[in-house]
């Protein structure tokens, strides 16, 4: 028994070593079944207010796109994404990144490099015809001259011309993922290829005295043409053989505007803790919040995302309240359901189709401004109108 154990260690250690004998180029191949597969994970981006520096990539969350397309290539050929990866649809189930049917590293040891593209979320393409004549997703490889140039392309058709929900912002891959080891896991970094606004208000010097304005609701709208809503997106990364890296070029944008009308109530979200300034889904600011400074501006409900361009100069129309308070403390409503339009005439948001643009969060501050003291007579429903600061 002595002896056949000894049998049995050495065949073991001779397998071993003939395994890191057969690697090539410093590939290391896993032994897990698990590990075998060609794997992913996401970093989404986090978007930055606009005077901040960027807040970099985060963990992937439920509030995120529930998938991702993936084109992949190896040895920088790009005929082998159909042998590979090519718009593969990859979801997210059981805290994980799966697809089907899997790859696994095992069959590609012989590979120098791969390359891995994304975008988020997936969306079907016909990958049956070449890809310069798909209609939607498109991978594509630059021509005579450009053969390191590879620009990933796909359409954006919003449910709306701007959208709060986060699983419904677009986003494409910051950089190639480029790996030379088989077996790593693709970590995707992707950015956001919207531009955010946030609105926040604040009232004219001296209109705090006595009174407090209740805000209760708040719409973007646009008229016909003036909320692009559809277009498509892209990005061109671009290898250097020199140093064995890549660098990625600005997400563009082929806009589509809007051809109807379109109105987004933007929600209620509390962002006050103790419940005096956020009651009931209203902001109050005023008497019992003075709010007279940029930086004390008051926010109303989560960023919102529009595509980024100059044809984006919607109307906000803002509803509320004006009370007072009694001898007793206790508000009485002056006017009721007061409402009031802002509207950005064209070009306001131009600088937002500048380069980096995207994945920002770009403060709206909104100043009431009312003409003349409130007064109990039907005259004054005109009287408070709003400008931005």
């Amino acid at each position: 028994m002595k002896k056949r154990y000894n049998i049995q260690y050495l065949l073991a250690l001779m397998f071993t070593l003939a395994l890191v004998g057969c690697s090539n180029d410093d590939f290391l191949t896993t032994q897990s079944d698990e590990a075998k597969v060609v794997s992913f994970s996401i970093g989404t981006d986090m978007p930055q207010v606009v005077s901040k520096a960027r807040d970099g990539y985060s963990d992937w969350t439920e509030n995120d796109p529930q998938s991702f397309g993936a084109f992949g290539m190896y040895d920088r050929n790009f005929a082998n994404i159909d042998k590979f990866f090519n718009n593969q649809e990859v979801t997210r189930s059981d805290s994980k990144w799966t697809y089907t049917p899997l790859k696994y590293w095992a069959d590609y040891t012989w590979c120098q490099a791969f390359d891995f593209f994304g975008y988020m979320p997936y969306m079907d393409a016909d990958t049956s015809e070449p890809q310069a004549a798909r209609n939607g997703v498109k991978f594509e490889q630059g021509g005579e001259g450009h053969e390191n140039e590879y620009t990933l392309s796909f359409p954006v058709t919003l449910g709306n011309a701007v959208t709060s929900t986060a699983s419904e912002v677009p986003l494409i891959c910051h950089a190639p993922v480029h790996k030379t080891v088989v077996g790593d896991v693709i970590n995707y970094e992707m950015d956001q290829v919207l531009t955010g606004f946030s609105l926040k208000f604040m009232l004219g010097t001296k209109m705090t005295a006595l009174r407090d304005f209740v805000i209760k609701e708040v719409k973007i709208k646009g008229a016909e043409n003036e909320m692009p809503y559809s277009g498509t997106v892209s990005r061109t990364y671009t290898y250097d053989p020199s140093n064995d890296s890549w660098s990625s070029g600005d997400v563009t944008w082929d806009i589509v505007k809007n051809t109807t009308a379109t109105e987004f109530t933007v929600p209620f979200v509390d962002h006050d803790e103790t419940g005096s300034i956020y009651d009931n889904g209203t902001l109050r600011i005023g008497y019992s919040d003075p709010v007279e400074t940029v930086a004390d501006a008051r926010q109303w409900g989560n960023p919102f995302y529009a595509i980024p361009s100059a044809d984006f100069h919607p109307d906000i129309e803002v509803k509320y309240d004006v009370t007072v308070k009694d001898e007793d403390g206790t508000y009485i409503t002056t006017r009721s359901n007061i409402v009031s339009t802002i509207h950005f005439t064209e070009g306001y948001f131009k600088a937002y189709t500048a380069a980096g643009a995207v994945a920002k969060v770009n403060p709206i501050v909104v100043q009431i401004v009312p003409d003349y003291l409130y007064v109990l007579a039907d005259a004054d429903q005109r009287a408070s109108w709003l400008i931005v600061e």
